[in-house]
């Protein structure tokens, strides 16, 4: 098991959390730096106000996790030790709660309880359909794309014809306008809805229920179930406050409108804004919010005072800020070093090299941290750590709920209470193969669209969608199947109800034909599926499938830490919040790697970028190492090294190389060589749920003529087809050739030499 630190938080409250949980009769906000407990006063915030005779059903706690989610409800009923009913607590995540409101009250929105929650593949899906009916150019267009802007808007509760609003431009905005309306209806004529559609949902029924009752008969208005929602809670306690986006903070404030609200979060942890967070939400929170008192959190019970030291020299140039000092009274601890390597392969070498030495010590590979700003970074890292016989764990990979296997099963699961989910259904027609082909899902398709009804519909008249005798009969002993299922979701418990779908489908006979090494992994995945049904019945007796397969929607693509392996963690620093490793090595801290090239000239950007350093310099305990190299070569390209501001904004006192020194003057190591172990392995972890991490899209530099760095994603004007985006390059010197994507021609291929950088 990891050291989870020497100076853990107290039994006892220390002053500012006793005042933060004992504070009522107006708004709170808690800023909560890193390792100061916040966790530990929201629970116990919630368990005086049951303690004071508040029902436990009038309380609220919302957070961003189910992990998170799981973790206060427990803690909560440990404060407790059933004193309260406790399970009568509304604590979930936004989403979570929004599924559970929308199932009771979504009738008018065109929602019945049995709605299906469409995830991001389902979601591209329909997506896909969608701009194949429009005959959109799937060169200029991609279903991801498109889904992003659609979430953009969504996240700030845009329809699709407020697309000004977020500054797109034509051709993009007419095109994803109508994809938005078409995206939107296909899903209400599938009974679905995406994690988005879960807060703009909500949140259109608690604003049609606060209008006044003179407008009642104006569509939902007069909705007094929905109108008895703003007044259920009187307590209402928000975690994580700095991720939330404006819509999710509006939902906050309609659900509290008559409760005493606490929010609690860390301004300087607000690293989320490419994926739709705020930071005005919690910086702006006490303007919106008259009287609000404020708590800071400053005592840190994970780092050292060196650590702590650095963290604030790099966070205290941010001017977005409403500001916190964190101090410690563990001690200051050893001096955060600062190491200069010649290249990427050196850097790699020594890190290896000294947590090896460390493991040989005696210490445990999971005290470990491996941190980069990008993933184009992770590479060269992992070859040396496996090479001096390191267990590898990385954060990526495939989540159990993304599994192809598993999403077809729950795929029969979802069209067993909800036919109509297109993306579902169309995904299982043919798995495992039935000899229904593209061409007849596509006319099958294609009828329901000129119907306007979904694909579950339009089966019983395959014939009228001009298909032969054959792929009729095919049709046909597909839906006597379903329904035949269907008739047992009532009379079997959910654990035999899945493994029935298994066996009657023939999916469970289909692997086991293939007999091959990966067709009986998949064949173990489904068994672990079986056991999640146990493991989820035991723990909610009577549950049925709609409450199983709604856990599944909500947790199934959440980025989880998963089990420890005895391996060294290896992460990008968006991955690493929330976590706490004895030992950090940042990697790669030069300019135009971190901070990244894109946000050099962007002031708000590197705000964000700041604040990410600071969250990899806080998931430090006991030792903090930074490297940065002379020249970095990232695929392919080779860039010389300047050492990163956050670097030089390092305090010489905190520093192991500081003595006389007037900056941080970094030192080289040359690790001794080492014989590579025969056994060296890799332990993937799990995938995030949606929306790539920002690196994955942008991040790989070079230098060009003009000391002209290249990254992904950056803006080049041409004189004819104006400004694109790049999206690789090739080639050297006059022959170099840029990749780039135009807003109104698409993919062009040009010498670089005749474009300029925006």
């Amino acid at each position: 098991m990891p050291c989870y630190g020497w100076a853990p938080v107290p039994v006892v409250l220390n002053p500012e959390q006793s005042a933060a949980v004992a504070h009522r009769g107006s708004a709170l906000l808690v800023l909560a730096g890193a390792g100061t407990g916040k966790t530990r006063v929201i629970t116990h915030r919630v368990a005086a106000l049951l303690d004071e005779g508040i029902p436990p059903w009038r309380i609220l706690a919302v957070t961003f996790t189910n992990k998170a989610a799981e973790e206060m409800r427990a803690r909560i009923d440990r404060l407790c030790e059933g004193r309260h009913a406790t399970k009568e607590i509304w604590v979930g995540t936004f989403h979570s709660i929004c599924a559970r409101l929308l199932r009771r009250f979504g009738q008018p929105l065109g929602l019945s309880p049995h709605f299906t929650i469409y995830d991001t593949a389902d979601s591209t899906a329909v997506m896909t359909k969608v701009l194949e009916a429009l005959d959109v150019s799937d060169k200029l267009f991609t279903p991801r794309g498109v889904l992003g802007w659609i979430d953009r808007a969504k996240n700030r509760g845009l329809g699709p014809g407020e697309l000004d609003a977020l500054g797109v431009i034509e051709p993009v905005r007419s095109v994803v306008a109508k994809a938005f309306a078409a995206y939107q209806a296909r899903l209400l004529a599938a009974n679905g809805a995406d994690f988005g559609d879960l807060i703009v949902h909500t949140v259109a029924l608690l604003r049609a229920a606060a209008r006044p009752r003179e407008t009642a008969g104006q569509q939902l208005a007069g909705d007094d179930p929905v109108r008895a929602l703003l007044h259920r809670f009187q307590h209402v306690v928000v975690d994580e406050f700095q991720d939330t986006n404006p819509l999710q903070a509006e939902l906050v404030d309609r659900l509290a409108s008559h409760a005493e609200l606490c929010v609690v979060g860390d301004d300087d942890q607000a690293i989320y804004g490419w994926r739709g967070a705020d930071v005005d939400q919690i910086l702006r929170f006490a303007d919106r919010h008259r009287g609000t008192h404020v708590v800071r959190l400053e005592h840190n019970y994970r780092s050292t005072g060196l650590i702590l030291r650095c963290a604030d020299a790099v966070i205290r140039r941010n001017a977005g800020r409403l500001g916190k000092t964190l101090w410690t009274d563990a001690g200051d601890g050893d001096p955060v070093r600062v190491l200069e390597l010649p290249g990427e392969r050196e850097e790699a070498r020594l890190v290896a090299h000294e947590i090896r030495h460390a493991i040989d010590d005696g210490a445990s590979p999971d005290q470990f941290a491996i941190f980069y700003r990008t993933h184009a970074q992770s590479r060269v890292l992992e070859d040396a750590l496996r090479t001096a016989g390191l267990g590898v764990r990385i954060v990526g990979g495939v989540a159990f709920y993304e599994r192809a296997e598993i999403k077809d099963i729950l795929s029969y699961l979802v069209v067993l209470l909800n036919p109509d989910s297109d993306a579902h259904l169309g995904r299982i027609l043919n798995r495992p193969a039935r000899g229904i082909g593209n061409t007849t899902i596509d006319r099958l398709a294609a009828l329901a669209t000129a119907r306007g009804t979904s694909l579950w519909q339009v089966l019983p008249a395959a014939r009228e969608a001009g298909l032969g005798a054959a792929a009729c009969k095919k049709i046909a002993g597909f839906v006597a199947l379903i329904e035949q299922l269907r008739e047992r979701v009532a009379a079997l418990p959910l654990d035999a109800l899945v493994a029935e779908v298994v066996e009657r489908t023939g999916y469970r006979e289909s692997l086991v034909l293939d007999g091959d090494e990966e067709s009986m992994g998949r064949l173990e995945n489904l068994q672990e599926l079986l056991g999640n049904t146990e493991e989820f019945l035991s723990e909610h007796p009577g549950a049925t499938l709609s409450d199983w397969l709604e856990q599944t929607s909500l947790v199934g693509g959440e980025r989880g830490e998963g089990p420890r392996a005895q391996a060294v963690t290896m992460m990008t620093v968006h991955s690493a919040k929330g976590l706490e490793f004895d030992e950090v090595y940042l990697t790669g801290m030069e300019e135009r790697v971190f901070p990244h090239a894109r946000v050099l000239e962007d002031p708000v950007q590197m705000e964000e970028e700041r604040r990410l350093a600071y969250v990899a310099i806080t998931r430090a305990r006991r030792k903090l190492t930074l490297t940065m190299v002379a020249r970095r070569r990232i695929y392919g390209q080779l860039q010389p090294g300047t050492p990163s501001r956050f670097v030089l904004d390092l305090p010489r006192e905190a520093l192991a190389t500081a003595a006389a020194r007037p900056r941080p003057q970094p030192v080289v190591e040359r690790p001794a060589p080492r014989t590579p172990a025969w056994n060296e392995d890799v332990v993937y972890d799990a995938a995030p749920e949606i929306a790539l991490e920002p690196d994955e899209l942008e991040g790989f530099h070079a230098e060009v003529d003009g000391g002209v760095a290249l990254f992904v994603g950056m803006h080049v004007r041409h004189k004819d087809f104006g400004i694109g985006e790049l999206v690789g390059w090739s080639g050297a010197g006059r022959q170099l050739k840029f990749n780039l994507r135009f807003a109104r021609v698409g993919l062009k291929t040009i010498l670089a030499r005749f474009c300029e950088p925006v």
